[in-house]
Protein backbone atom coordinates (compact mmCIF):
# COMPACT_ATOMS: atom_id res chain seq x y z
CA UNK A 1 0.00 0.00 0.00
CA UNK A 2 2.72 2.48 0.98
CA UNK A 3 4.82 1.97 -2.15
CA UNK A 4 1.75 2.35 -4.36
CA UNK A 5 0.84 5.68 -2.71
CA UNK A 6 4.47 6.82 -2.82
CA UNK A 7 4.87 6.08 -6.53
CA UNK A 8 1.67 7.97 -7.33
CA UNK A 9 3.18 11.04 -5.65
CA UNK A 10 6.56 10.90 -7.40
CA UNK A 11 7.21 13.70 -9.92
CA UNK A 12 8.01 12.82 -13.53
CA UNK A 13 11.25 14.72 -13.03
CA UNK A 14 12.53 16.41 -9.93
CA UNK A 15 14.00 15.72 -6.51
CA UNK A 16 12.75 13.35 -3.84
CA UNK A 17 14.07 12.97 -0.30
CA UNK A 18 13.65 10.12 2.18
CA UNK A 19 14.34 11.04 5.79
CA UNK A 20 15.43 8.07 7.89
CA UNK A 21 16.28 5.96 4.86
CA UNK A 22 18.17 3.23 6.76
CA UNK A 23 20.29 1.22 4.34
CA UNK A 24 18.65 2.96 1.40
CA UNK A 25 17.16 -0.23 -0.07
CA UNK A 26 13.88 1.46 -1.04
CA UNK A 27 15.66 4.41 -2.64
CA UNK A 28 17.91 2.13 -4.68
CA UNK A 29 14.85 0.35 -6.00
CA UNK A 30 13.11 3.62 -6.85
CA UNK A 31 16.23 5.13 -8.44
CA UNK A 32 16.45 2.16 -10.82
CA UNK A 33 12.74 2.33 -11.66
CA UNK A 34 12.55 6.12 -12.09
CA UNK A 35 15.82 7.30 -13.71
CA UNK A 36 14.49 10.82 -14.41
CA UNK A 37 14.02 11.50 -10.69
CA UNK A 38 16.92 12.40 -8.40
CA UNK A 39 16.64 10.61 -5.05
CA UNK A 40 18.33 11.69 -1.83
CA UNK A 41 18.30 9.74 1.41
CA UNK A 42 19.46 10.89 4.84
CA UNK A 43 20.10 8.81 7.95
CA UNK A 44 22.60 9.25 10.81
CA UNK A 45 23.76 5.63 10.59
CA UNK A 46 24.56 5.04 6.91
CA UNK A 47 27.58 4.76 4.72
CA UNK A 48 27.45 7.62 2.25
CA UNK A 49 26.73 6.70 -1.36
CA UNK A 50 26.54 8.76 -4.55
CA UNK A 51 25.30 7.53 -7.89
CA UNK A 52 23.84 8.92 -11.09
CA UNK A 53 20.43 9.73 -9.62
CA UNK A 54 20.91 8.64 -6.01
CA UNK A 55 22.62 10.15 -2.97
CA UNK A 56 22.61 8.65 0.52
CA UNK A 57 24.02 11.02 3.12
CA UNK A 58 24.82 10.74 6.82
CA UNK A 59 22.51 13.33 8.32
CA UNK A 60 19.80 13.50 10.95
CA UNK A 61 16.24 14.16 9.82
CA UNK A 62 16.23 17.36 11.87
CA UNK A 63 19.18 18.59 9.77
CA UNK A 64 17.26 18.49 6.50
CA UNK A 65 17.75 22.25 6.17
CA UNK A 66 21.47 21.65 5.56
CA UNK A 67 20.73 20.06 2.20
CA UNK A 68 21.03 22.27 -0.87
CA UNK A 69 18.05 22.92 -3.10
CA UNK A 70 14.40 21.99 -2.98
CA UNK A 71 12.38 18.78 -3.06
CA UNK A 72 9.15 17.93 -4.85
CA UNK A 73 8.47 15.17 -2.33
CA UNK A 74 9.89 14.49 1.14
CA UNK A 75 8.85 11.26 2.79
CA UNK A 76 9.57 9.02 5.76
CA UNK A 77 8.57 5.38 6.18
CA UNK A 78 8.32 3.86 9.67
CA UNK A 79 10.84 6.46 10.83
CA UNK A 80 9.06 9.47 12.33
CA UNK A 81 8.85 7.90 15.80
CA UNK A 82 12.66 7.55 15.79
CA UNK A 83 13.29 11.27 15.20
CA UNK A 84 14.41 13.23 18.24
CA UNK A 85 12.00 16.05 17.30
CA UNK A 86 9.31 15.19 14.73
CA UNK A 87 7.98 18.77 14.84
CA UNK A 88 11.41 20.21 14.07
CA UNK A 89 11.77 17.79 11.17
CA UNK A 90 8.36 18.72 9.77
CA UNK A 91 9.02 22.44 10.17
CA UNK A 92 12.39 22.29 8.40
CA UNK A 93 11.14 19.87 5.76
CA UNK A 94 8.31 22.28 4.93
CA UNK A 95 10.89 24.98 4.23
CA UNK A 96 12.72 22.70 1.76
CA UNK A 97 9.73 21.97 -0.47
CA UNK A 98 9.67 23.04 -4.08
CA UNK A 99 6.53 24.86 -5.25
CA UNK A 100 3.65 22.40 -4.90
CA UNK A 101 5.85 19.94 -3.01
CA UNK A 102 4.46 17.54 -0.43
CA UNK A 103 5.54 15.71 2.72
CA UNK A 104 4.45 12.09 3.09
CA UNK A 105 4.70 10.31 6.44
CA UNK A 106 3.83 6.64 6.86
CA UNK A 107 4.29 5.37 10.39
CA UNK A 108 2.93 2.94 12.95
CA UNK A 109 -0.29 3.90 14.74
CA UNK A 110 -0.22 4.23 18.53
CA UNK A 111 -2.23 0.98 18.81
CA UNK A 112 0.19 -1.05 16.66
CA UNK A 113 1.67 -4.17 18.20
CA UNK A 114 5.03 -4.52 16.52
CA UNK A 115 6.75 -6.46 19.27
CA UNK A 116 9.22 -3.60 19.73
CA UNK A 117 9.00 -1.44 22.90
CA UNK A 118 8.50 1.85 21.06
CA UNK A 119 5.95 4.64 21.33
CA UNK A 120 4.01 5.51 18.19
CA UNK A 121 1.75 8.47 17.36
CA UNK A 122 -2.00 8.72 17.02
CA UNK A 123 -3.58 10.51 14.07
CA UNK A 124 -4.47 13.44 16.29
CA UNK A 125 -0.86 13.72 17.44
CA UNK A 126 0.26 13.73 13.80
CA UNK A 127 -2.25 16.49 13.05
CA UNK A 128 -1.12 18.56 16.02
CA UNK A 129 2.57 18.22 15.15
CA UNK A 130 1.91 19.11 11.52
CA UNK A 131 -0.02 22.24 12.41
CA UNK A 132 2.57 23.20 15.04
CA UNK A 133 5.20 22.98 12.29
CA UNK A 134 3.22 25.51 10.25
CA UNK A 135 2.11 23.02 7.61
CA UNK A 136 -1.26 22.21 6.08
CA UNK A 137 -2.72 18.74 6.56
CA UNK A 138 -3.83 17.50 3.14
CA UNK A 139 -4.64 13.91 4.03
CA UNK A 140 -4.65 11.95 7.29
CA UNK A 141 -5.83 8.34 7.26
CA UNK A 142 -5.50 5.13 9.20
CA UNK A 143 -4.65 1.84 7.52
CA UNK A 144 -5.00 -0.72 10.30
CA UNK A 145 -1.85 -0.47 12.38
CA UNK A 146 -0.37 2.30 10.24
CA UNK A 147 -1.15 5.96 9.62
CA UNK A 148 -0.68 8.09 6.53
CA UNK A 149 -0.04 11.83 6.68
CA UNK A 150 0.22 14.04 3.62
CA UNK A 151 1.10 17.69 4.24
CA UNK A 152 1.99 20.78 2.27
CA UNK A 153 3.34 24.28 2.85
CA UNK A 154 1.15 27.37 2.58
CA UNK A 155 4.00 29.74 1.86
CA UNK A 156 7.22 30.03 -0.12
CA UNK A 157 9.64 32.72 -1.22
CA UNK A 158 10.44 33.93 -4.71
CA UNK A 159 12.98 36.36 -6.12
CA UNK A 160 12.34 38.72 -9.02
CA UNK A 161 15.35 39.95 -11.00
CA UNK A 162 14.86 43.67 -11.59
CA UNK A 163 16.69 46.98 -11.68
CA UNK A 164 13.79 49.04 -10.36
CA UNK A 165 11.25 46.64 -8.87
CA UNK A 166 8.73 47.58 -11.54
CA UNK A 167 10.00 45.75 -14.63
CA UNK A 168 11.41 42.23 -14.72
CA UNK A 169 15.04 42.49 -15.81
CA UNK A 170 14.85 41.55 -19.53
CA UNK A 171 18.34 40.13 -19.92
CA UNK A 172 20.38 37.47 -18.13
CA UNK A 173 19.53 36.64 -14.52
CA UNK A 174 23.07 37.28 -13.29
CA UNK A 175 23.18 40.77 -14.79
CA UNK A 176 20.22 42.19 -12.87
CA UNK A 177 21.02 44.95 -10.41
CA UNK A 178 18.76 43.68 -7.65
CA UNK A 179 16.55 40.83 -6.52
CA UNK A 180 13.18 41.72 -5.05
CA UNK A 181 12.14 38.99 -2.62
CA UNK A 182 8.48 38.18 -2.01
CA UNK A 183 6.80 35.71 0.29
CA UNK A 184 3.75 34.05 -1.18
CA UNK A 185 1.35 32.96 1.56
CA UNK A 186 -2.11 31.55 0.89
CA UNK A 187 -1.89 32.79 -2.68
CA UNK A 188 -0.90 36.38 -1.89
CA UNK A 189 2.59 37.82 -2.55
CA UNK A 190 4.03 40.17 0.07
CA UNK A 191 7.23 42.14 -0.61
CA UNK A 192 9.96 41.30 1.90
CA UNK A 193 13.21 42.98 0.87
CA UNK A 194 15.49 44.16 -1.93
CA UNK A 195 18.91 42.49 -2.27
CA UNK A 196 21.82 43.87 -4.26
CA UNK A 197 23.42 41.62 -6.88
CA UNK A 198 27.08 41.93 -5.88
CA UNK A 199 28.05 39.63 -8.78
CA UNK A 200 26.47 41.76 -11.51
CA UNK A 201 29.75 42.74 -13.17
CA UNK A 202 31.57 39.45 -12.61
CA UNK A 203 32.06 36.84 -15.31
CA UNK A 204 33.51 33.96 -13.31
CA UNK A 205 32.95 30.26 -13.95
CA UNK A 206 29.69 28.94 -12.44
CA UNK A 207 28.49 32.50 -11.84
CA UNK A 208 24.84 31.38 -11.67
CA UNK A 209 25.56 29.41 -8.48
CA UNK A 210 27.15 32.46 -6.84
CA UNK A 211 24.27 34.70 -7.87
CA UNK A 212 21.65 32.24 -6.67
CA UNK A 213 23.31 32.03 -3.25
CA UNK A 214 22.09 35.60 -2.73
CA UNK A 215 18.50 34.32 -2.90
CA UNK A 216 18.87 30.65 -1.97
CA UNK A 217 15.96 30.91 0.46
CA UNK A 218 13.73 31.30 -2.62
CA UNK A 219 12.50 28.23 -4.47
CA UNK A 220 11.29 30.32 -7.43
CA UNK A 221 12.96 33.00 -9.53
CA UNK A 222 11.41 35.28 -12.11
CA UNK A 223 13.77 36.67 -14.73
CA UNK A 224 13.74 37.81 -18.34
CA UNK A 225 16.38 35.30 -19.39
CA UNK A 226 18.99 32.91 -18.08
CA UNK A 227 21.81 30.96 -19.71
CA UNK A 228 21.13 27.33 -20.64
CA UNK A 229 23.84 25.98 -18.34
CA UNK A 230 22.73 28.16 -15.47
CA UNK A 231 19.12 27.15 -15.98
CA UNK A 232 20.09 23.47 -15.97
CA UNK A 233 22.11 23.91 -12.76
CA UNK A 234 19.31 25.64 -10.89
CA UNK A 235 16.67 23.25 -12.19
CA UNK A 236 18.77 20.36 -10.89
CA UNK A 237 18.40 21.93 -7.43
CA UNK A 238 14.62 22.00 -7.76
CA UNK A 239 14.44 25.76 -8.38
CA UNK A 240 11.46 26.86 -10.46
CA UNK A 241 12.51 29.33 -13.15
CA UNK A 242 9.90 31.59 -14.72
CA UNK A 243 11.00 33.60 -17.76
CA UNK A 244 8.93 36.74 -18.12
CA UNK A 245 9.40 40.11 -19.79
CA UNK A 246 7.22 42.93 -18.59
CA UNK A 247 5.84 44.34 -15.36
CA UNK A 248 6.71 42.63 -12.09
CA UNK A 249 3.11 43.05 -10.98
CA UNK A 250 1.89 41.15 -14.04
CA UNK A 251 4.43 38.37 -13.52
CA UNK A 252 3.24 37.91 -9.94
CA UNK A 253 -0.42 37.88 -11.01
CA UNK A 254 0.31 35.17 -13.58
CA UNK A 255 2.10 33.06 -11.01
CA UNK A 256 -0.70 33.34 -8.46
CA UNK A 257 -3.25 32.43 -11.13
CA UNK A 258 -1.27 29.27 -11.90
CA UNK A 259 -1.23 28.29 -8.25
CA UNK A 260 -5.00 28.60 -7.83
Amino acid sequence: MFEEILKNLLPERGRVLEAGCGSGSLLRKLAAEFPEVHFVGIDPFVQETRGENLEILRLRAEEVDKLPGWFHLIFSHHSLHHFSSPVEFLRKAGKKLAVGGKILVWDWDERARTGIPERYFSREELRRMTEEAGLRVMRLENFGEENLLLAGADKFRLAVASDDGLEVFPRMFGRAGYFFVYEVKNGSPVFMEKRTNIHRDNFQHLKTYDVYRLVDDCNTIITGNIGKKGEARLSSLGVRIIKFKGKVEEALKNLIKELQ
